[in-house]
């Protein structure tokens, strides 16, 4: 046997006295409208990528630190049965299952189901702000994805691995059900890829650098783009519009068949 055995006693202390990742971040699930969210508890990040990250784009610097006071945010994505049974009508694409994330909404669309949500029971709903989607998609972490410097089409994400140059890659061409892929250190699933997610934030190319060094709870309110703020890639994007940082876009009223939503609450 050898000196084996104290090694597997040791490991076994370790696993019994230090906490999981997410216990630091005071990670709590709660329902709300039958709906899963995960609290999260107040903090500060890092917000943007760094100089020299590989596919970094002008919008996400400079890097910046931005603090933020605790929040719910949901679990998932919200789903064609979620959307359903508030409004009435799928207007997904791929209309496959209730487990699907719906799709094919406009930021215009997501404020009527919010309205009629808030309306119909416990309020408080709302669209997180690009910063909290950020800290949430990072949980914890400042590499470009969740799970590291890279991304598995394969088991940790549904996007496009698929270029001319490599068609052998995955390329889905569907949304699939949510919680199919494993969450992030913080318990959220799909905040890479599967669905874009409108947020609250108007956009701005320069808001970052317009912003002072360190922010608390921003949210870009300026709409003279006629913009708004779309984030975590889709089923259609590339690895590299997955990333923590990546800041998508587009006008209020566009219905495309990758793009959904996630709620979020104050505390």
């Amino acid at each position: 046997m050898g000196g084996g055995w104290w090694r597997g006693i040791v490991l076994l202390f370790a696993m019994l006295i230090i906490p999981p990742l997410w216990a630091g971040a005071g990670i709590e699930e709660r329902e709300f409208a039958g709906m899963p969210f995960v609290h999260l508890s107040g903090g500060c990040f890092w917000m943007g990528s760094p100089v020299g990250e590989a596919g970094r784009d002008i919008d996400e610097g400079p890097r910046h630190e931005v603090c933020l006071d605790g929040f719910w945010i949901g679990r998932h994505e919200v789903t064609q049965g979620e959307w359903l049974r508030v409004m009435g009508n799928n207007p997904a694409h791929f209309g496959v299952s209730e487990h699907h994330p719906v799709e094919r909404v406009s930021w215009v669309d997501v404020q009527k189901y919010i309205l009629r949500l808030n309306e119909s029971g416990e309020g408080g709903f709302r669209l997180p702000t690009e910063a909290e989607w950020e800290y949430a998609a990072r949980a914890g972490t400042e590499s470009p994805f969740a799970f590291g410097a890279s991304l598995d089409a394969g088991k940790q994400a549904n996007f496009r691995d698929q270029t001319l140059l490599h068609p052998e890659g995955i390329f889905r061409r569907t949304t699939t059900p949510v919680e199919r892929f494993p969450p992030n250190g913080w318990g959220l699933f799909d905040m890479h890829g599967n669905v874009t997610e409108w947020v609250a934030d108007w956009y701005l190319v320069d808001f970052y650098s317009k912003s002072s060094p360190r922010q608390k709870n921003p949210i870009c309110n300026d709409s003279s783009s006629g913009l708004r703020v779309l984030r975590g890639g889709s089923w259609y994007d590339k690895a590299v519009n997955l990333r923590a940082a990546d800041r998508g876009w587009s006008t209020p009223d566009n219905r495309h068949v990758s793009i959904g939503l996630r709620l979020a609450r104050s505390e």
